[in-house]
């Protein structure tokens, strides 16, 4: 108990001090949550991850098995989500979000800030992997799921890569591969916009799930996700993990990463193609709650075992 205290205060609860502000601070100071995304997504992400990418001291080549995992684990954990509609005899809409809330979790905004405090810089190479795998396989895999099949869905999937986000890991990924190391008028200002990326994130996190509309809570579909999320989810990729392999120490981290809570760009697609978007909402909401619980659950299991 002592040292789940001790994690609890330490790594978890730290990071959803972060997230309150940003949901109690919202409704006085009305920030645009567009805005705040943009920022993130277009200036702070793609330096951060530049920045942690080249400055890492792991080779290259101990991304590649933590990209075949991230595959495995989201291919995987989409058809469990879905099955689990039909053997409740849910309504057929949730079939997709539930796939989705099952797999993708949020290793940006929320893994990367545990990565750090729980595990330390020299791990958030693999964060950075999973963070990038799982948004592309969320913006394409995602998009086909949720979108109807009349829509422009290849037009949808064009704005992933409209973003710097991908450009700037596979710049970070080649500047570590070929061992280049930037000058210090690109590298400094890399690093303090990157620094910025932890406490922006949460705190814009917080302030998306206030705005976030959220209808009825469904008890009996949302036990499921949160189930799936904070308890199949971590258990399934350990097992891949060990399967594969892996070594502990990125074994640890990537458990942990699965237990984060459901990430927010689910929601974002849910709207536009208006697929059980309060659901969905209510999923994140929920499992950002209670994620300080898991999570540090999850860390003191990893350490334990």
């Amino acid at each position: 108990m002592a040292l789940f205290l001790d994690i609890l205060t330490k790594v978890t609860l730290p990071i959803i001090v972060l997230v309150a502000m940003g949901w109690i601070l919202q409704p006085r100071l009305k920030l645009d949550v567009g805005t705040l995304n943009r920022i993130q997504v277009y200036v702070v992400m793609p330096a951060f991850f530049v920045h942690f990418l080249t400055s890492g001291k792991q080779p290259i080549s101990v991304v590649w098995p933590v990209f075949y995992f991230g595959l495995a684990q989201f291919l995987m954990l989409i058809p469990i989500g879905w099955l689990v509609t039909l053997l409740f005899r849910m309504r057929a809409g949730l079939g997709p979000v539930m796939g989705l809330a099952a797999a993708y979790a949020n290793v940006g905004f929320f893994g990367v800030p545990v990565t750090l405090l729980a595990f330390g810089g020299d791990y958030l190479i693999y964060q950075s992997v999973l963070a990038a795998l799982m948004a592309i396989l969320t913006c394409t895999v995602g998009v086909w799921m949720l979108a109807p099949t009349s829509d422009d869905v290849l037009g949808k999937l064009k704005t992933v890569f409209q973003t710097p986000l991908i450009p700037s890991i596979v710049i970070g990924l080649a500047l570590r591969g070929f061992e280049i190391e930037l000058p210090a008028l690109v590298a400094q200002p890399m690093q303090l916009l990157g620094s910025i990326f932890t406490p922006l994130a949460l705190y814009t996190l917080g302030a998306q799930v206030y705005s976030t509309k959220t209808g009825t809570i469904e008890w009996g579909p949302q036990l499921l996700v949160l189930f799936l999320k904070f308890i199949l989810a971590p258990a399934l990729s350990w097992w891949i993990c060990i399967t594969m392999g892996l070594p502990r120490d990125i074994t640890n981290v990537i458990v942990v990463a699965a237990a984060t809570p459901v990430g927010v760009l689910i929601t974002i697609f849910a709207a536009e193609y208006q697929t059980e978007y309060d659901f969905i909402s209510m999923s994140v909401v929920l499992s950002t709650i209670l994620s300080p619980v898991f999570v540090t659950g999850w860390i003191l299991a990893v350490r334990l075992i």
